[in-house]
C-alpha cells in the first residue's frame, strides 16, 4: 500500500516536471520609432487594463509549445500576465508618439483583449526561427459606443538562437506599429 502510494506520487512528480513551462522574463521596453505624431489627437485617451479571453486559464502562458527546447516541454510563460505586457507595450507606443494618456476625463478609450497567442518553428531563409503571433482585439470607444475596432496580428520572428523572448519583443513591436500606422484608426483619433 505504501509502495503504491509512493509510486503514484513519483509518477505525478515526474509527469508534472515533464510538462512544466519554462519561465521567461519579457521585460519589454519600446525602443522603436513608428514615426507617428500622436500629440495632436482630438482629446486625451485612456488605455485601461487589457483582458485575456484565450482558452486555457493561464494568463502567463505565451505558448504551450516547446519550440524545440526540451527544458520547455510544457511551453513558455511570462513573468506576468501576457495581456498586461501587451497593454504596457501599447502605452509605451502611444507615449513614444506624444499621445496624451489619462486615467480619467478621457475623450476616447483604447480597450484591448488578448484573444490568442500562437507559436511555431519556421524556416526563415535556412535559419530555424521562432514565430510568435499575438492576436489582440482593439476597440476605440468614445461617447458610450465603439467608434472603431480591429484585431491586430502582431507576428514576431526571431532565430531560435535568440530565443522566445526576442520573438515576443518582435511581436509587440509589430502590434504597436500595426495599430498606430493604421490609416482608419488615425482618422478616428485626429
Amino acid at each position: 500500500m505504501i509502495k503504491s502510494r509512493m509510486l503514484c506520487l513519483l509518477l505525478a512528480l515526474c509527469s508534472s516536471a515533464v510538462f512544466a513551462q519554462q519561465s521567461v522574463e519579457i521585460n519589454f521596453q519600446y525602443t522603436g520609432d513608428h514615426r507617428v505624431d500622436l500629440s495632436k489627437m482630438r482629446g486625451p485617451m485612456k488605455i485601461p487594463a487589457f483582458t485575456d479571453t484565450r482558452d486555457g486559464g493561464n494568463p502567463l502562458l505565451i505558448t504551450s509549445e516547446s519550440l524545440g527546447n526540451d527544458a520547455a516541454a510544457g511551453g513558455y510563460q511570462a513573468e506576468r500576465a501576457v495581456a498586461d505586457i501587451i497593454h504596457d507595450a501599447m502605452v509605451q507606443g502611444f507615449e513614444k508618439g506624444g499621445a496624451k494618456l489619462v486615467e480619467s476625463g478621457e475623450t476616447t478609450s483604447l480597450v484591448g483583449s488578448l484573444v490568442a497567442s500562437e507559436a511555431q518553428l519556421v524556416d526563415r531563409g535556412g535559419v530555424p526561427s521562432i514565430q510568435i503571433t499575438l492576436r489582440t482585439n482593439i476597440k476605440l470607444q468614445g461617447g458610450g459606443r465603439t467608434i472603431w475596432e480591429t484585431t491586430l496580428f502582431g507576428r514576431g520572428i526571431a532565430p531560435v538562437s535568440d530565443g522566445v523572448v526576442a520573438a515576443v519583443h518582435a511581436a509587440l513591436d509589430r502590434s504597436i506599429r500595426e495599430l498606430v500606422q493604421d490609416d482608419y484608426f488615425l482618422l478616428e483619433i485626429n
